[in-house]
This record gives structure tokens, C-alpha cells and sequence, in this order.
């Protein structure tokens, strides 16, 4: 155990006395949480086997699991990739800085462990201005999410404290995230395009750019969030079995909880709590609202029916809901309708 630092520091405008602190902590092999405009981030030095080794420990992350590199400067990619195909620095020049991961053929001196192996290296640029004064001040950062393997994501300091407190040196606290959802995630090493994961920047967006279509990539385990909730977490395919799910678990006695959106309606449901899920492309409170409820100690959250054809981020939160669910949404939902 270490006494964990936390740092407040401007959103806006970071002091750097306090960010040249926290490069110094990176560059001696330890961790530093930090915050980008997506989920707080888990940063290490990307060149130091070592340090990144601590990444996976402290987390309890699979070695199987590649992690990202972030960088704050074009310049950087070289350090990292191989080869940067026409078609991957369109995508950098549209979408960078940004809520985007390329796959790029990797540079023999990127550690092993950085890539679990791999011939490729996952690197992002993000726009958080306190992300940027970081790694321009520590280099290039392996980082993943700042919590435990299984957890939500960290949308804010508290939720870092919540996992890692003890287990890491320092946290800089900018606040709350704005996006709320992780990177999409691309990977161009192969002959097209293959989307690894859907997040901040929409398939529809990236395939204007590129002016093809995306090959979806088959389900690999180190690129999909599986969350563990305290709750047992169900989808209603439609509104009388949310009504009907919230009934059965109430006459069991369990403590239910029901998450609205903006575009299914509010049910007011003697005895049930009520949480509100953010659907649109601002950004998202999903990790909010999984870390609230297990806050409140609710053992079924049910998720009213949610939009069947999405895009942009409410696409990626509905993939993360379903993530932590126990049911298929849809196939449950109708099939018991018919039943």
C-alpha cells in the first residue's frame, strides 16, 4: 500500500507546477491517474516494461489485454508505429485530438507488454488539456481506465479513489469527464479497416471519411468491456415487462431499482428507485448511474426499453449496457410477450 496523492488541478488551464510533479512520479516507473475527455485514465511510461507491468497489477488486468497509448503530439506517432497507412492519418487528421484509438503496425522498441504481443499498438490522442499537458511533460503514456479490471470506468477522481486509492501515487482530479464513454477503437493494420469497439466517434463518422464501409471485427475478449455489478442488471424489452420484471422482484423483496432515458418514459413505481441514463451525443452517465447503484445497494437495477437503431455515443452505451446485463434485451423481452 502507498499513500495515494490527489491533486486538484484546472480543467482548463493545469498548473504546471503540479503537472511537472506528476511527470516526475511517471518517469521514477510509478502510476498517475489523470483525466481525458473520455474516462479517467491509468498512466505509465509506454517505454518502461516495468512501470507498465504495474498497470496490470494494480488493476488485476489479464496480460491478454493490449493497453493504449496516448499521445499529445503528431510528432509522437513515430515513436510508436511502424507505418502510417493513407487511410489512418485521415482518420488522425479528422478525428485527433479526440475520442479515437488507431491500431498501427508497432516499433520494435514498444515494450511487449504494451501490446500483450502483438504486432500492433493501439494509440489515441486525447483532447483534455490537462491529458495533454501530461504527456507532453512525461512522454507517451500507456494508459487504460483508471479502475479495477471488471469495475465501470472512472467518470471523476472519487470513482478512482473508490478503486485504486492506496494502490497508485497520484491522482490529478480535473473533475467530471464530459463524454463519459470510452474511445472508438479502429484497427488499420490489415488490408481494411476493422472496427474493435464503437465509443466516442460514431462508425458512421469514421466511414465518411474513409469512404467505405467498416468491417465490424469479431468478438475478441481483450477489446470488450464485461463489468461486475453488486445488482443483477436487466434489459425490458418493452414497457409492460418492465412494469412486470420491477412487480416480480419487489413481491421477492428485493431492493429494485428502474433506469429511465430520455426517450422511453418515467415510471413511477411504488417502492423502486429512480435513476436517469443520459441517451444523446453529449455524452453519457452510464458509469454514474452502475456506480450509484451499487452505492445504494440495489440488487436489480432494470433498464426501461431502450432505441433498437442507434449511432454515435448512445450506440456505444447501449454496447456497455448490454455488457453488464444478464439478459438479451430484445430476445427477452419480445419472447416473453408471446409466451
Amino acid at each position: 500500500m502507498v499513500k495515494t496523492i490527489y491533486w486538484q488541478v484546472n480543467p482548463d488551464q493545469p498548473e504546471q507546477d503540479i503537472i511537472q510533479k506528476a511527470a516526475r512520479i511517471i518517469k521514477a516507473g510509478e502510476l498517475v491517474a489523470f483525466p481525458t475527455e473520455t474516462v479517467y485514465g491509468l498512466g505509465a511510461d509506454a517505454f518502461s516494461s516495468p512501470a507498465v507491468e504495474k498497470i496490470y497489477q494494480v488493476k488485476n488486468r489479464p496480460p491478454v489485454n493490449p493497453l493504449l497509448v496516448h499521445i499529445a503530439r503528431f510528432d509522437q506517432v513515430s515513436q510508436l508505429a511502424a507505418e502510417v497507412t493513407a487511410s489512418a492519418r485521415l482518420l488522425m487528421e479528422r478525428f485527433w485530438p479526440g475520442p479515437l484509438s488507431l491500431i498501427l503496425p508497432a516499433k520494435p522498441q514498444v515494450p511487449g507488454i504494451v501490446t500483450a504481443h502483438r504486432p500492433g499498438v493501439g494509440l489515441r490522442m486525447p483532447s483534455h488539456p490537462v491529458a495533454l499537458a501530461l504527456i507532453n511533460a512525461a512522454g507517451p503514456l500507456a494508459a487504460p481506465s483508471a479502475n479495477l479490471s471488471g469495475r465501470p470506468s472512472p467518470v471523476n477522481a472519487q470513482h478512482v479513489k473508490d478503486d485504486l486509492d492506496g494502490h497508485i501515487a497520484a491522482v490529478l482530479d480535473a473533475g467530471a469527464t464530459g463524454l463519459g464513454i470510452e474511445s472508438t477503437v479502429v484497427d488499420m493494420c490489415g488490408p481494411a479497416p476493422r472496427l474493435i469497439r464503437i465509443g466516442g466517434v460514431s462508425r458512421s463518422q469514421l466511414e465518411s471519411i474513409l469512404g467505405q464501409k467498416l468491417i465490424m471485427a469479431a468478438e475478441e475478449p481483450s477489446s470488450i468491456p464485461h463489468y461486475r455489478t453488486s445488482a443483477q442488471v436487466l434489459l425490458a424489452g418493452s414497457e409492460t415487462m418492465l412494469q412486470a420484471t420491477a412487480q416480480k422482484y419487489l413481491n421477492q423483496g428485493k431492493k429494485v431499482a428502474v433506469v429511465h432515458n430520455n426517450i422511453s418514459p418515467a415510471h413511477k413505481i411504488e417502492g423502486v428507485s429512480l435513476f436517469h441514463l443520459n441517451l444523446g451525443s453529449a455524452g453519457s452517465d452510464i458509469y454514474q448511474v452502475l456506480r450509484e447503484a451499487e452505492k445504494q445497494q440495489i440488487e436489480v437495477l432494470i433498464f426501461a426499453p431502450l432505441p433498437e437503431a442507434t449511432d454515435g455515443v448512445t450506440a456505444a452505451v447501449l454496447d456497455r449496457i448490454c455488457q453488464a446485463a444478464q439478459n438479451d434485451p430484445y430476445r427477452t423481452g419480445r419472447d416473453a410477450e408471446k409466451t
